[in-house]
């Protein structure tokens, strides 16, 4: 019999068709294609707007503002539409009823959803260059808390999380609404910990991330456990987005016990 592959997978010798396996180089093409789809996504272009716009037409003009504007701005606004892009991408899938001929394409569901992690690495590489534009345009004034190289890392690192979480919440909550649900989730919680506790916000930029004595009374935290904390919690969602189509689920099982004990950890030690 014929070993030559036919369109779905490749025939063996007893004449049973094996599935094909994508190698790295197909996975690397569909990370291109989907972050093609991300940065034309309107929600990102739109977030992208507001901030040349923001920055344009009010420049900071205080160490306070300027501090928040190349640590802050960029996550605030292209987070959330980050998380909405990114979610809407990862679903198009299952709104589109395509879901139930994916499966026979030559690559596995992981390798996909892999696929799309990976362009939204690209997107959060391409958010870093966007910070650094900002930081040229705004400026440092004397005075103002020192800009270290964690708190710069930390926005492309805020801007994956975002991504990743998109996706994980497409594959485990596969429901209309659950995007809208989380975020709402996430806002009134971060309020309510701020009405509780001030220091445990999600963004507490009075809360200088540098060894100076910023505030009385306070004693600032470590920048580089918080980028740690950070990466934790994006790998942690990256084990959640990878955890329904992952062949041996005990591997994104066990990896997001790992990451969710590291957060714990550097959590406590950033503070």
């Amino acid at each position: 019999m014929s070993a030559a592959p036919d369109v779905i997978g490749v025939r063996s010798a007893a004449g049973a068709p094996t599935r094909r396996h994508a190698g790295l180089d197909n996975v690397v093409d569909l990370a291109a294609v989907q972050a093609r789809r991300l940065l034309r996504h309107p929600a990102l272009l739109l977030s992208l707007l507001w901030v040349v716009v923001g920055v344009g037409l009010g420049l900071p003009d205080t160490p306070y503002e300027r501090y928040s504007a190349v640590t802050g701005m960029l996550i605030f606004i292209a987070g959330p539409a980050m998380f909405f892009a990114s979610n809407l991408v990862a679903s198009s899938e299952r709104r589109s009823g395509a879901d139930d001929w994916t499966p026979a394409l030559p690559m596995a569901p992981a390798a996909r959803i892999l696929g799309l992690l990976m362009a939204g690495a690209v997107v959060a590489a391409g958010s870093l260059v966007v910070d650094l534009l900002v930081i040229a345009v705004a400026g440092r004034s004397e005075g103002g808390p020192p800009l270290r190289w964690a708190h710069v890392a930390s926005v492309p690192v805020a801007i994956l999380g975002a991504a990743v979480l998109g996706v994980a919440v497409a594959r485990l909550l596969p429901w209309p609404g659950a995007p809208l649900v989380v975020m709402v989730g996430l806002v009134a919680g971060n309020i309510w910990t701020e009405n509780h506790q001030p220091y445990l916000g999600l963004y507490v930029d009075f809360a200088v991330w540098t060894d100076t004595e910023a505030i009385p009374a306070m004693h600032p935290g470590s920048p580089g456990w918080h980028l740690v904390y950070l990466v934790a919690l994006v790998a942690l969602a990256a084990c959640g987005a990878l955890l329904r189509d992952a062949r041996r689920r005990w591997l994104p099982v066990v990896g997001g016990g790992i990451c969710a004990a590291v957060a714990v950890l550097a959590g406590a030690l950033q503070l």
